[in-house]
């Protein structure tokens, strides 16, 4: 083992050990992570801005770089079945396992390791809200002047430049029906439940076919994630509420799909129909993405395939920065139990993040 992944795993696991999982969203100015973060970046300016509600951003800035390196320092809960706490490392012959490694730590421990290994300008945008979906840390900050030509936003890409992916959208509706005895015939077209049945089938059917439409991630993905109502199998169910996800391509305005989704069932067939959330996709088009795409040309980046996934990046290019999606790991190794991310991967990171902070960025 080189001296270099050495260094970059015992960075990852002190990241590792930290409990940043969200929720709950235990995370404040004071929290271990921003200490732990401090100790690790000598001679860096550190500025904590505690947003409140577990959203932290913590910037740190070293001279005047044109680059930032954006890394959500949240993980999600572990899932049942872990073989060893989540929390402590495991080191194996060619991976290395552990809640955050992959998503996305072991970005941090390897963009670490490059900046401190030269003394030209870096920065760095670390933030703990991105799990719970919201993105506040981001929002604020690149909606701010912050001064910075370009941005590179840390998810597990296989170590390869991703210029776009879906956005994402979250809905709760409730269908109306008419509580009657079970016994009645009419049941099977007044029950709200029936009705959502119907809805529902209509919207996948909508869902596939929007596959077909081609281009970059085309159509939209459609999720059915929760769904309860009704009373007793002997009563016609007189409500049922839904809540689900839709993730339209760069090509699709979610205010469009929201209409296209709401006319598939008569207007007496809602109670509400209701779009809790919206985050934009990202998009390859345009003077931002090209500006992106020749900075990630110049770094000899390979370029990955569009992800369904969301990513903050969205967040930057909807304020016109350029940016793109970069991270050692795989989507796959994500969320699961027993997360990792391999010592090829580490290391094929550290050699992007090397790039990035030369003296002539």
């Amino acid at each position: 083992m080189s001296a270099i992944l050495s260094s970059i795993l015992d960075r990852l696991e002190k990241l590792v050990a930290i409990d940043t999982r969200n929720p709950p969203r235990a995370m404040d100015g004071a929290h271990p992570l921003v200490s732990t973060l401090r100790d690790e970046l000598p001679g860096f300016d550190v500025n904590v801005h505690d947003m409140g509600e577990g959203c932290v951003q913590i910037l740190a800035v070293r001279g005047a770089p044109k680059t930032l390196i954006n890394v959500h320092m949240d993980t999600v809960p572990h899932a049942p079945g872990w073989t060893h706490s989540p929390f402590a490392m495991q080191r194996g012959a060619d991976r290395v396992v552990g809640l955050g490694a992959c998503d996305i730590k072991g970005a941090a421990a390897c963009a670490i390791e490059a900046a401190l290994a030269c003394d030209a300008p870096a920065a760095f945008l670390f933030t703990t809200d991105e799990e719970n979906g919201a993105g506040l840390c981001v929002s604020d900050f690149a909606a701010q002047d912050h001064g910075f030509a370009r941005v590179m936003v840390s998810e597990p890409t296989g170590a390869k430049a991703v210029f776009a992916h879906r956005g994402i959208a979250s809905f709760a509706v409730e269908f109306a029906g008419t509580s009657m005895h079970g016994a009645d015939a009419r049941c099977v077209d007044e029950s709200a439940i029936s009705r959502a049945a119907d809805w529902l089938h209509a919207a996948a059917n909508l869902a596939r076919a929007s596959e077909r439409e081609g281009g970059v991630l085309p159509g939209i993905r459609f999720n059915p994630g929760h769904i309860e109502g009704g009373i007793k199998p002997n009563i016609c169910a007189p409500d049922c509420a839904l809540r689900f996800g839709v993730r339209p391509g760069p090509g699709h305005a979610i205010e469009d799909v929201a209409r296209e989704l709401q006319a598939l069932a008569p207007a007496d067939h809602w109670h509400s129909f209701k779009m809790s959330y919206t985050l934009p996709a990202l998009s390859p088009v345009g003077a931002a993405g090209e500006a992106a795409r020749e900075y990630a040309q110049a770094l000899g980046l390979p370029t990955g395939d569009p992800v369904d996934f969301w990513t903050e990046a969205a967040l930057f290019a909807a304020q016109g920065t350029p940016v793109f999606v970069f991270g050692p790991g795989y989507i796959d190794q994500a969320h699961t139990v027993d997360e990792w991310v391999s010592h090829d991967q580490l290391m094929a990171a550290f050699a992007v993040y090397e790039k990035v902070f030369a003296p002539d960025d």
